[in-house]
């Protein structure tokens, strides 16, 4: 099985090259960032996730700032530790098999 990053580079590049949206040399390092996104944990590409949506549940309830902040932080917490049970369970029965 081959990672996202792997698959979807080609075709990234060859639509940005279509639409000459980037310059070359940009255009050139996209094979390398590819390869370098299929290095990393994928946790690190959860947590932002986890932020925004934190931060956009809390602006849609609220709106003054501090409230906001307060409401991010415990819709971040909520978040992680629902997806942190999930991610709990399922190591679990992988772990059991």
């Amino acid at each position: 099985m081959f990672p996202l990053t792997t698959l979807l580079a080609p075709l990234v590049c060859a639509s940005l090259a279509h639409a000459a949206v980037l310059p070359a040399g940009l255009l050139a390092a996209a094979p390398l960032f590819g390869s370098l996104a299929s290095r990393v944990p994928g946790i690190f590409f959860g947590l932002p996730l986890v932020a925004l949506a934190s931060l956009i549940f809390a602006a849609t309830h609220h709106e003054d700032p501090a409230a906001i902040r307060l409401a991010t932080v415990h819709w971040a917490v909520w978040l992680g530790g629902m997806l942190g049970v999930v991610l709990a369970v399922v190591l679990l029965l992988g772990w059991m098999q």
